[in-house]
């Protein structure tokens, strides 16, 4: 009788769920203490803070790049926060430092809570449309799962933070972007563009283009990518303002501390738990350039791969590990290519042992941990520490892997 395995999608929703819902149980058992090993920081008091601050900024439109340097994000993200704003406005001008009088004013929670329930069900009709040959009920239960594991949940939800709908616009322009239809294929284009001007770095999606060799979009692409990038300083204050912001986000490019989260400051957590933290300066600049190898070898994979699934991997990989000063929601960048790995493995392109080894890196991903409360180490270790094995491996089988085969193959002939 021919053996059965769990097909993909089955075995990351045990793990997935059943990690979450050991969470729950230990969560009980601490009367809600474990909570507060799984948040982020293991501190409350910033709870939504990541959408509130960034809402009340706008409140000074032409100001805020020059009288803070916590603005981070391009001018077109503002724009939206400014409809936000616009939904619950005020007649005072909000302080830089006064979110949480922005998060109690009138409606604004509501209107945080009401947006969040947008992107999930947004969220779960992508989910719908890539994973076709899933059944509806398998599809709740994978957004659920997903929705409720500790990087989203504990990390982009919990602190309000645009990763959440930069995720579904780079997960949507994927499943655009290669449609029969001209239309769909344009608004995967401006789709990039517009998460890109949000947060930068999903612009690293146009090396795709380049390597299929898709030039006329590639050309749009960079059009529109200007446009959402420069137009909106327009709205934000102008040069000055565009000048200020630039020295912002060269400001976050060079800072370091130990966290268990992008690869720099990874490699320093090491440091600090081999005691050699304390020589930290001195090791930055060595970890800089690994970051930098890590970036290269990630572009390098993107040509090599022919799946979609890794394309999206190598491409969040970088969105995940590779942008400094980063915090835990950037991890929620790798639902991507989880999405569309399942969409693979249900159409029998990604089978075997690998396949079962991918699955259970991305359900550890994609869980609460709760194997990790009993070590008294950070849950973002438990959270990042699969990202990067899954990467390690990934490239192991892009590169190594064929390589030896051929060898071997060359040594039987």
């Amino acid at each position: 009788m021919k053996q059965t395995r769990l097909k993909p999608i089955d075995l990351f929703l045990v793990l997935s769920l059943g990690g979450t819902f050991l969470f729950i149980v230990l969560l009980i058992a601490t009367q809600g203490e474990a909570m507060r090993w799984l948040i982020m920081e293991n501190n409350f008091d910033y709870s939504f803070t990541d959408y509130f601050r960034h809402v009340g900024f706008t409140s000074d439109m032409k100001n805020f790049y020059l009288n803070t340097i916590e603005a981070p994000f391009p001018p077109f993200a503002y724009l939206l926060y400014y409809l936000l704003y616009s939904l619950d406005p005020t007649d005072e001008i909000w302080d830089v430092e006064s979110w949480e009088a922005v998060r109690d004013y009138r409606f604004n929670m509501l209107i945080y809570v009401m947006l969040i329930i947008l992107l999930a069900l947004l969220f779960r009709l992508l989910t719908d449309k890539i994973l076709t040959y899933s059944t509806s009920e398998k599809n709740t239960a994978l957004t659920c799962a997903i929705l409720f594991s500790a990087p989203f949940m504990a990390g982009a939800i919990e602190r309000g933070n645009i990763a959440f709908l930069v995720m579904l616009m780079v997960l949507a322009a994927f499943y655009l972007r290669d449609s029969d239809n001209a239309v769909c294929r344009e608004a995967a284009l401006l789709l990039i563009a517009m998460a890109s001007g949000i947060k930068v770095y999903p612009a690293i999606m146009g090396l795709l283009y380049i390597r299929e060799k898709r030039w006329k979009e590639a050309v749009r692409l960079f059009i529109y990518g200007l446009l959402f990038f420069f137009v909106p300083y327009a709205f934000t204050g102008g040069i000055p303002a565009m000048i200020s912001h630039l020295k912002i986000l060269f400001l976050f490019e060079t800072q370091s501390y130990a966290s268990w989260t992008d690869i720099r400051n990874f490699l320093l957590s090491i440091s600090k738990v081999l005691g050699q933290y304390e020589n930290s300066p001195y090791f930055v600049k060595y970890f800089k350039i690994i970051e930098n190898l890590y970036l290269l070898l990630c572009v390098a994979s993107l040509f090599k791969t022919d799946k979609s699934w890794k394309k999206a991997l190598y491409i969040c990989g970088v969105m995940s590990l590779y942008v400094p000063s980063s915090h835990r929601y950037v991890s929620i960048y790798m639902a991507v290519p989880l999405i569309l790995y399942l969409k693979d493995a249900m159409e029998q392109t990604e089978s075997g042992d690998k396949g079962v080894i991918y699955t259970v890196l991305f359900a550890l991903i994609f869980t609460n941990p709760v194997y990790g409360y009993f070590t008294g180490w950070s849950a973002d270790l438990f959270i990042f520490a699969p990202i990067y094995v899954l990467m390690i491996y990934a490239f192991v089988q892009e590169w190594i892997v064929p390589a030896v085969v051929r060898r071997r193959l060359n040594a039987a002939a």
